[in-house]
């Protein structure tokens, strides 16, 4: 072995030793954090109360009901980053009172996963088929329109948050959806 490549060796072998180190440095931190659990706890500033957050659970419209209305729970000390699943309860139906319904109403419903100070633009049709624009609107969102023409049209758009989208007629029938959980959602028909 030359005198050159032996000096190149000896050159390398701190650069290895620090990355070793700071491999197994990063790996014990890691370790430390997923034994002790301190990144997946919240603690109150200053002692006060364990911080609540309020979560809105709403499930997708089906196709032969209207979309249920949203359910608010709130659970006290859970993490921002946790998902709180609502089970749905079947509750016995009340008789109900013969109304009449416009066959052409419509209702556009924009939900999903909002991002916190990720603002949601949705466009819409309106009851003539103009486009209109509502911005910094809070998830979920739905309106009822009864169109004079055949236009039903729904987008929604944000920088990051999941959204989906879905029209429904006066019977409660999904006639057009989307929910791919994206950052923009369009439904037309």
């Amino acid at each position: 072995m030359s005198d050159e490549k032996r000096r190149r060796g000896l050159v390398q072998w701190p650069r290895v030793a620090l990355t070793t180190a700071g491999v197994l440095g990063a790996a014990c931190a890691t370790m430390l954090v997923v034994r002790t659990g301190d990144a997946a706890t919240t603690t109150p500033e200053f002692g006060g109360a364990t911080p609540t957050r309020t979560v809105v659970a709403i499930p997708a419209p089906r196709t032969s009901t209207p979309a249920p209305a949203p359910v608010t729970v709130t659970v006290p000390g859970l993490p921002v980053e946790t998902p709180v699943l609502v089970p749905q309860t079947s509750t016995p139906a009340a008789p109900m009172a013969q109304t009449t319904v416009d066959p052409r109403l419509i209702v556009y419903t924009v939900a999903g996963n909002q991002r916190p100070n990720d603002p949601v633009t949705i466009t819409y049709a309106d009851e003539t088929g103009a486009l209109r624009t509502v911005d910094n609107v809070v998830l979920p969102w739905q309106l009822t329109v009864i169109p004079n023409v055949p236009v039903n049209y729904v987008t929604a758009s944000s920088g990051g948050s999941q959204l989906n989208c879905w029209i429904t007629d006066a019977s409660g029938a999904t006639v057009a959806a989307q929910t791919d959980n994206a950052i923009s959602a369009t439904c037309n028909r």
